[in-house]
């Protein structure tokens, strides 16, 4: 009887709620493509932390498994994603497009893009994804235009960078 309760305690404590990492990482790629131009950008996090930052912050009990998924889902990334990644030039702030996601193991990969952005001569970049539930948050930058390359890393902390990149 106590080998049966002993491992019910176990159970219970190595079952988190919150997924523990040996790390907390996300890789977010802004490529400018001046011709057309646009900021496309491809975050990439883990499946589990944003499936947890979205139940804890919106009170929900979504799954990010594609066969369990419903469709309001994706209006909470988006919400989400518009108050935690921010993009501003010396125009101002910049209309995020959120076009979908796709997962590839363990990762979910979010695509956005912002379009008919002006020339700029900065672009800020704040990114505070996932911070607000993982104290060790760490949200890496590349950004990319041609054969300019810029890249950071931000976190809690510091969650707010600027790439002085002067398009005109």
């Amino acid at each position: 009887m106590k080998l049966i309760a002993a491992l019910c305690i176990w159970l219970s404590f190595s079952t988190p709620t919150i997924s523990y990492h040996e790390f907390y990482l996300s890789v977010t790629d802004i490529n400018y493509v001046q011709d057309e131009k646009s900021l496309q950008i491809i975050s990439r996090v883990f499946t589990d932390d944003l499936e947890n930052v979205i139940n804890t912050r919106y009170e929900k009990d979504f799954k990010l498994i594609p066969r369990f998924e419903v469709e309001e889902i994706d209006t909470y990334i988006k919400k989400y994603i518009q108050t935690k990644f921010i993009l501003e030039t010396n125009q101002g702030r910049l209309p995020l497009k959120y076009l979908g996601r796709k997962y590839e193991d363990d990762m979910v990969y979010l695509f956005l893009e912002v379009e008919n952005i002006d020339d700029f001569e900065y672009l800020s970049v704040e990114n505070s994804m996932l911070t607000d539930l993982f104290e060790d948050q760490k949200n890496m930058i590349h950004f990319k235009s041609n054969d300019f390359k810029k890249s950071f890393i931000l976190e809690k902390e510091l969650s707010k960078r600027k790439i002085n990149y002067n398009t005109k």
